[in-house]
């Protein structure tokens, strides 16, 4: 597996109780109130990079009862706000019965015209943990009535879903040490399958997914006793596999591991360095992005996509281009309230409050108005006296992948036409004086997928065309080499 490298630049910034008007930190809007406690907040997983409908979900607790939640999010051309109704996916349930909701959707689906939304979550029948699904087609006016997706007498917990394709969704949750996941479409669901087994009780996952394509990092423990990562890759072509499992090497022990991005190998998680809680990346070496001894630092989220490798002279180096936005829960030592540290390009905030600031969960599209590109960020706190729910906008940078530097200016690589294509695409370039060039095409993992060029040229104008019938879709970037030269730009293959 081609290795990727992360870089993250460890910061230490100031508290400030709100976002100032310089950065790209919205305000704080409050979600929900009242005398209940919400918790366990969770955005639509979507495979769409633009703004539409999103849906929260999240777990309300009355003290009598128990249910999930449902509020919608819509964007428009002129800003964003909260739907005002609250709607229950769940029937109520005793106290404490129904909890850790994930929800997913998928658009233009095959089975249907228009937007599908899965909700699942935990649900505690006769002492024992279970997990069940709610749906959610086209315009319907209500949440269909909900399902068991296993109906056990084992604890089954942490469910996750995402979106494949075809209206598919894949569910995954853990039986212990057992990582099983289940193929959802609106119309039935397989038999729960067996991904891996952990040596640990507390097996710890994450998925992405998207367009039949995603990343799965497992924890299990070594012959030391040593909680260890492992890295498979999924694919639904041509039809559902996941790769060899790969062991990601660490020295200390690695925990809550949480993939960037929708195509990376690359993984955030936490480790505890000298009594510390710290969060490191991985992505073919490893990095300390929080390294700060005063407090612990826990529960990465980010939203990124996707994450490049870019390849200098002399060195590999590697960054987040655009579409970056990272949240954190800070704990500061002997104090029991934790904070939100949030990430968007250079800029940095601190989001402090009385209580707790947790569970920050980053909405998986792109919200673009007023010619900037907007993140959803939500968690809970209890600064009001009971656990609930509250958002905020951020700004993320929005920049194209930029050009290796070059004191030849004559020399040029086009875009490439059409973009987005389907399954063919043309090429051109142009260069001043004879050269051997390359072009090549490689995936956002950094692998090579085509050689287009690969031979001394003339001066002039060239144009190559790329056929892609055989390749999935996704992000690829193209690289120009011609002597000291280099460019790469970035294009999209839709199927």
């Amino acid at each position: 597996m081609k290795k990727m490298i992360i870089l993250f630049t460890a910061l230490c910034v100031p508290t400030l109780c709100f976002a100032q008007s310089n950065t790209p930190f919205g305000k704080v809007d409050t979600v929900t109130a009242g005398e209940c406690d919400d918790t366990d907040p969770a955005l639509s997983h979507s495979p769409g990079f633009s703004g539409g409908q999103t849906w929260l979900v999240f777990a309300r607790n009355t003290g009598t009862t128990s249910e999930i939640i449902g509020k919608k999010f819509n964007s428009s051309g002129t800003g964003v706000m909260w739907d005002s109704t609250l709607v229950s996916i769940s029937v109520k349930n005793t106290p404490l019965s129904q909890r850790k909701p994930d929800i997913a959707e998928l658009s233009s689906s095959y089975y249907y015209r228009g937007t599908f939304h899965l909700a699942v979550w935990e649900c505690k029948q006769d002492t024992v943990w279970n997990i069940y699904y709610s749906r959610l087609i086209d315009n319907d006016s209500a949440w269909s009535t909900r399902e068991p997706l296993t109906h056990d007498t084992v604890d089954n917990t942490d469910v996750q879903v995402r979106p494949l394709q075809d209206s598919t969704f894949i569910i995954f949750w853990k039986r212990k040490s057992v990582l099983l996941y289940s193929l959802l479409n609106p119309l039935t669901f397989t038999a729960p399958e067996t991904v891996a087994v952990s040596t640990s009780d507390s097996l710890e996952f994450d998925i992405s997914a998207s367009y039949g394509d995603g990343n799965l990092v497992w924890t299990s423990r070594d012959t030391s006793g040593k909680n260890i990562m492992i890295y498979q890759r999924l694919s639904t072509y041509p039809t559902l596999s996941f790769s060899t499992p790969e062991t990601l090497s660490f020295e200390q022990s690695a925990f809550n591991p949480r993939l960037v991005g929708f195509y990376s190998n690359a993984v955030l998680f936490e480790t505890v360095l000298n009594s510390d809680r710290e969060v490191y990346s991985w992505g073919g070496y490893y990095q300390n992005i929080s390294n700060d001894p005063l407090a612990d630092d826990r529960n990465p989220r980010v939203f990124v996509n996707p994450v490049i490798t870019k390849r200098g002279a002399t060195k590999s180096s590697a960054f987040f281009p655009y579409y970056s936005v990272l949240v954190m829960e800070k704990f500061p030592a002997a104090n029991p309230d934790s904070l939100l540290l949030f990430f968007s390009g250079g800029d940095s905030d601190t989001l402090k409050s009385a209580g707790y600031n947790r569970n920050a969960c980053i909405g998986s599209n792109m919200y673009f108005y007023n010619s900037s590109g907007h993140v959803l960020v939500a968690w809970e706190s209890n600064r009001s006296g009971h656990s609930h729910i509250y958002s905020r906008m951020v700004i993320s940078p929005i920049d194209e992948v930029k050009e290796e530097p070059s004191h030849l200016a004559s020399f040029n690589l086009d875009q490439n036409f059409p973009n987005p294509f389907n399954p063919a695409t043309h090429l051109r370039f142009e260069i001043p004086v004879s050269e051997f060039v390359t072009l090549k095409v490689f995936d956002v993992l950094g692998r090579e997928v085509a050689t287009l060029v690969n031979e001394r040229k003339s001066p002039g104008t060239y144009e190559v065309e790329w056929n892609a019938s055989v390749t999935p879709s996704g992000v690829y970037f193209y690289r120009l080499s011609a002597g000291s030269f280099t460019v790469t730009k970035k294009m999209s293959l839709l199927k």
